[in-house]
């Protein structure tokens, strides 16, 4: 993928005024192509996403209200996840199998982020979150307080366990990096899936019959 094809889908006018000054730096022009659209918030995204079911965009980024707390649209279930540089944070859901969230994660974290083997905690570590590959913490409200903190109030939120790929920044700051991220992303599942559209076949060798043959009169 070379460039990407973007919607963009904003719920008031600190939205607008963010994508004007992020697409004042012409390189973003280079990396994708934007599809703006008029309605704004959840109808927005159902627009959006109408326009990524037909071919039209590779992805979506969502830029909520200002002050909003969830930033994934809610018409978006998934899990959700935060990411700012190599912290990446799930959030549980306590009415869901939790085993069950954790291979969803495990699964986002190798083909989304392509990342062989991920190591998975329960709780964030300050001191040495760079040992590990991700968190999903049940406890919503500390984990995001506590990423905030670690991250002076950037990041992007990203819903796994979806084919489509909808990113949304923390802050203005953070606009470029769900351009990039939803494109790393995308790239990511394009290399897994092709690593894996023709395995090697397992060999299984019966160790008997093998003897068996060694032995056999020429």
């Amino acid at each position: 993928m070379n460039t990407l094809k973007i919607g963009i889908v904003h719920s008031d006018q600190n939205g607008q005024e963010t994508i004007a000054n992020a697409f004042e730096d012409i390189l973003l022009d280079e990396i994708c192509t934007k599809t703006l659209y008029e309605k704004q918030g959840e109808e927005g995204i159902d627009e959006a996403l109408a326009d990524w079911e037909e071919g039209n965009t590779d992805a979506i980024l969502f830029i909520p209200a200002e002050g909003e707390e969830r930033l994934n649209p809610a018409s978006l279930r998934g899990q959700d996840m935060i990411v700012w540089e190599d912290l990446r944070m799930a959030f549980a859901d306590e009415e869901e199998d939790f085993e069950e969230q954790v291979q969803t994660l495990r699964t986002a974290l190798e083909r989304d982020f392509y990342i062989d083997n991920p190591r998975i905690v329960p709780h964030l570590d300050a001191e040495n979150y760079k040992t590990y590959d991700a968190v999903l913490t049940k406890d919503r409200e500390q984990g995001l307080r506590e990423f905030l903190e670690l991250s002076r109030g950037n990041g992007v939120a990203y819903t796994t366990g979806r084919e489509l790929v909808c990113t949304a920044p923390f802050s203005a700051d953070s606009f470029r990096d769900s351009i990039y991220i939803a494109k790393d992303i995308l790239k990511n599942r394009e290399q897994y899936d092709k690593a894996r559209e023709n395995p090697l076949p397992k060999l299984f060798i019966d160790k008997k019959e093998d003897i068996k043959k060694r032995h056999e009169p020429n």
